[in-house]
């Protein structure tokens, strides 16, 4: 079980970091280095390494815009969900933040998940990025996890990458303001 994660062409140095963040703290996630490869070369690529679906990171003005989640179909690629990104923060912009080291595991505690647009962004990356679901009180002291955190109200939802043993952040954080959910036709 893979998850490809790749670029819009030509890429600007923070997409790439940004990618380069996701891959990090996604146990089963593959960069691929888009350069000038169709969506067809994308699904073929997909398709060889086994991997479940493709994750591609738009960009506007130079940062990471969107994040827009294929899955492998009979007739091709078939896109899932978009979800609109914007104040996209770096580990390197944050002075706690570690890079995760021999992670095994990601994981979404529904308990922390409140309804509106945190529960349809949690929703979104749950199909994308197939994180381990938990329903507990707390999920802290794990080894070799990460925490997918989503916080935030109706207007925006926040995203995080917290390594569980440590407590700090470690991997890219982000705002999300509009989930598309292509294969229920629903928005938000």
């Amino acid at each position: 079980m893979k998850l490809i994660i790749t670029s819009s062409r030509e890429p600007s140095r923070r997409t790439r970091s940004f990618i380069n963040e996701l891959v990090d703290a996604i146990p089963h996630a593959i960069r691929f280095v888009r350069g000038k490869a169709t969506l067809q070369d994308l699904e073929s690529y997909s398709e060889r390494h086994g991997a479940y679906g493709i994750l591609l990171v738009y960009e506007k003005k130079a940062n990471p815009s969107a994040l827009v989640y294929y899955t492998r179909g009979r007739e091709g690629l078939t896109r899932e969900a978009l979800i609109r990104i914007r104040s996209v923060k770096l580990r390197r912009e944050t002075p706690t933040s570690q890079k995760p080291l021999e992670v095994t595991r990601l994981f979404l505690n529904l308990r922390s998940i409140r309804p509106g647009l945190p529960y349809r962004v949690a929703d979104a990356l749950a199909r994308a990025l197939k994180p381990e679901i938990i329903d507990l009180p707390g999920g802290k002291g794990q080894n070799n996890a990460i925490e997918l955190v989503i916080g935030g109200d109706d207007n925006e939802a926040h995203v995080m990458f917290i390594c569980s043993s440590t407590g700090r952040i470690c991997g890219p954080q982000f705002k999300a303001f509009k989930v598309v959910q292509y294969g229920e036709g629903s928005e938000g």
